[in-house]
């Protein structure tokens, strides 16, 4: 049996669906997420300190902030316009499952430029390079930030991991490295 949550509409001839951009994540247990959904009008601390991650622009993509249930998987997504309370929302679920296996595709990309062209296990990556190339948007407390985190350090290819303020700074085991400088392979070798 496949059980699902959904919204229905009565007799529309087409769904409006909308481009959306997630520019940032509010990490939720399923009791916060239950109090949020079921008062979604009320005003949030969370949501009027973070108004600027939602707004449409000038292309008319939806630029918003998802609230995620962690234990669930499901989310909303909010587009404030400006309020302190979900104005426009909608609702996401197992949205969970894609944010993971886009972090996991990313954090793929990021070790294997990163042991192809370290000759000595360190690497360090910006935030704005991951925007850039992997279209994640990491921001202090943003929530996409933590969950790439978690991955990063889950990966067994990596000795150590620092977060900066703008960086993930990264030393890889050598055996995980295309390329070895001279003196560690000596090291290797003794």
């Amino acid at each position: 049996m496949l059980i699902t949550k959904a919204i229905f509409e009565r007799k529309i001839s087409e769904f409006d669906i909308q481009n959306c951009i997630i520019e940032g994540i509010e990490l939720m247990n399923e009791d916060e997420f239950e109090d949020f959904s079921k008062n979604l009008l009320d005003d949030k601390d969370f949501i009027k300190n973070r108004k600027e991650e939602m707004y449409i622009d000038e292309e008319g993509l939806v630029h918003g902030l998802l609230a995620l249930n962690m234990d669930s998987g499901d989310g909303i997504l909010i587009d404030s316009q400006g309020f302190d309370y979900a104005r426009y929302t909608a609702f996401l679920p197992s949205i969970k499952s894609y944010i993971d296996n886009h972090i996991s595709m990313v954090v793929d990309k990021i070790i294997e430029e990163a042991t192809e062209n370290s000759s000595n296990g360190s690497w360090v990556i910006y935030f704005d390079e991951i925007e850039e190339n992997h279209g994640l948007i990491i921001k202090e407390n943003n929530g996409i930030g933590t969950m790439l985190l978690k991955e990063l350090e889950n990966r067994e290819e990596i000795a150590e991991l620092e977060i900066g303020d703008d960086c993930f700074d990264m030393m890889f085991y050598s055996e995980h490295l295309s390329i070895i400088d001279d003196e560690i392979e000596q090291n290797i070798k003794m």
